[in-house]
């Protein structure tokens, strides 16, 4: 048998809005309020505490306002509680049935405002179902015709609500009235390509960070930039021009913003920095053990796994040695014996230096070198971005100086105006740099400038080093008795993969016992018969 219900007996009532930001048509909070206070007057009743939810979806109850009533309600014991329509209180029937039970159990009735729902008369009871059911139907449709829409949007590379930095919505009226396109925004676009060419180069994704957000910046979301969000971009194929949304893929279906090759090169260094930054997972602390930087270009002759970064300690563990190992070997898959670290990178480094001697090589790289910073020095935008950054920063201090003047003066002007300040100051510097830049670019960028530096290249530097060996070197080899480097040639850098090189062709002849090879030998270069690149052999 039903419990008996049993209202509490005060005039207390509590009151609960919610606002979906999908129905537009629907009262807002604060209209809800008013309506909720006029009909507490009108009924003698007392609002002693309100909750709310902006811009949540009744479909669900995690939401935090409901459920602080829901918490709340059997401790206060209103008489009543007061909500708009049926549907303020959710669209779900299921949900419904276990809240109003809740609110019943605590001596609650509900009273609606815009709904023809009164009192304990049978008809009540059925107009209250019939509502929620037309709530639930409201919701399952709405969310239907969203989808439909988006699915729309998407085939067609529309702009279905998410914002990308570095572009903004404008109208497509042949669509529609309220469709819009993808279109590149001119103020934070070249950022977005600086970001690309920033991170390509090498430079510490926490610097990029820290420059961005010094000039006041934002996300697409309006939030600092993080390492994160950093990563998130340049993961980003919409900068290619890559139409995404879930399973759509729509090739050229938004404007570019960055070049496929740079877009490229950001992905390796990602890489690179990923394996980089596994050097703890193999048993290395990455804040003392050296860098690894053959990772990704290092492989095992015998069965083509990437070799890892480990490390081993004497007997006396009174030292710790560092070496490159296969990945197969360290789980017992392979017979490689794990490499000196300093052994195999001296070697990396010869093999460099020789593809530097070789003038037909050094030229093809000055080339270029020189085309690229031609290319990175030309004007994208950037430096007006900048400007137009610190124009507005410059209004925003105006206006903000003309409150004070007026008398408007608070602990909150004053924190605003020194972040604007800053801001200014911040923007003002990187735009003098930029200028400085490109000052020295103009003398700087010629094919002869990079011959000559590259030909007395300074190895020891960790950028240039890693660029030379991005440039030549597709991947290298390791035996034990030799090491065996694939250099690229041709523009289309064919990868060269293990199986692509009969290794037993390439075997050299079996060394006489007691000899050895002289570290000083040049290696012997070879063309491969598969047509994808040549080698240095150096036996070991």
């Amino acid at each position: 048998m039903a419990k008996k219900f049993i209202q509490n007996n005060n005039d207390f009532a509590i009151a609960y809005y919610r606002y979906s930001s999908h129905a537009q048509s629907d009262a807002s909070i604060e209209q809800q309020r008013e309506a909720a206070k006029n009909y507490a007057d009108g009924h003698d009743l007392q609002i002693v505490k309100e909750y709310e939810d902006a811009a949540i979806s009744g479909t669900t109850d995690q939401r935090p306002g409901f459920q602080l009533m829901l918490s709340e309600i059997g401790k206060i014991r209103p008489a009543a509680l007061i909500i708009w329509k049926t549907d303020r209180l959710g669209r779900d029937r299921f949900d419904l049935a276990i809240a109003k039970k809740q609110i019943r159990d605590a001596g609650c009735v509900i009273h609606y405002i815009a709904e023809p729902i009164s009192g304990d008369a049978p008809e009540s009871a059925l107009m209250e179902g019939v509502l929620e059911s037309m709530a639930e139907y409201y919701s399952r449709q709405l969310r239907t015709n969203i989808k439909r829409g988006h699915m729309y949007n998407a085939q067609n590379c529309l702009f279905n609500g998410h914002k990308t930095l570095g572009y903004k919505a404008e109208p497509a009226p042949e669509f529609g009235k309220d469709r819009k396109r993808y279109v590149i925004d001119p103020e934070t676009a070249p950022f977005v390509q600086k970001i690309f060419e920033d991170y390509a180069a090498g430079r510490p994704t926490v610097d990029i960070v820290r420059e961005l957000n010094s000039i006041g910046l934002k996300t697409a979301r309006g939030k600092p930039f993080t390492v994160n969000s950093i990563a998130h971009i340049l993961n980003n194929r919409a900068y290619i021009g890559e139409y995404h949304y879930g399973d759509i893929v729509k090739p050229d279906g938004m404007p570019a913003i960055t070049t496929p090759e740079l877009f490229e090169a950001a992905q390796k260094r990602l890489i690179l920095n990923k394996r980089q930054g596994g050097q703890r997972a193999n048993g290395l602390d990455p804040d003392s053990a050296p860098r690894f930087w053959l990772t990704g270009k290092l492989y095992c002759g015998e069965c083509g796994t990437p070799m890892q970064g480990c490390s081993g300690t004497s007997k006396t563990n009174a030292a710790k040695h560092y070496y490159y190992a296969c990945g197969a070997a360290r789980k017992h898959k392979c017979h490689l014996k794990y490499v000196k670290k300093d052994k195999i990178e001296a070697i990396a480094i010869f093999m460099l230096t020789k593809c530097l001697q070789d003038t037909e090589l050094l030229a093809s790289l000055a080339v270029d070198v020189a085309a690229y910073y031609q290319r990175e020095h030309e004007d994208k935008g950037y430096l007006e971005g900048l400007k137009a950054e610190r124009a507005e920063t410059e209004k925003a201090l105006n206006n903000l100086v003309r409150a004070i003047e007026h008398g408007i003066f608070s602990e909150t002007t004053q924190a605003r105006l020194t972040e604007l300040e800053s801001r200014k100051k911040a923007l003002t510097e990187a735009i003098d740099a930029e200028e400085i830049k490109r000052a020295i670019a103009k003398h700087d960028i010629s094919i002869q400038h990079f011959f000559d530096e590259y030909a007395h290249a300074d190895l020891t530097d960790p950028a240039v080093r890693d660029y030379l060996l991005d440039y030549f070197i597709d991947k290298i080899f390791v035996f034990d008795d030799r090491v065996i480097m694939t250099i690229w040639y041709g523009d289309d850098k064919k990868e060269i993969t293990w199986g692509d090189i009969d290794f037993e062709i390439k075997r050299p002849r079996k060394r006489k016992k007691g000899s050895r090879a002289s570290a000083s030998a040049p290696p012997r270069r070879r063309k491969l018969h598969i047509a994808c690149g040549a080698f240095f052999m150096l036996r070991i």
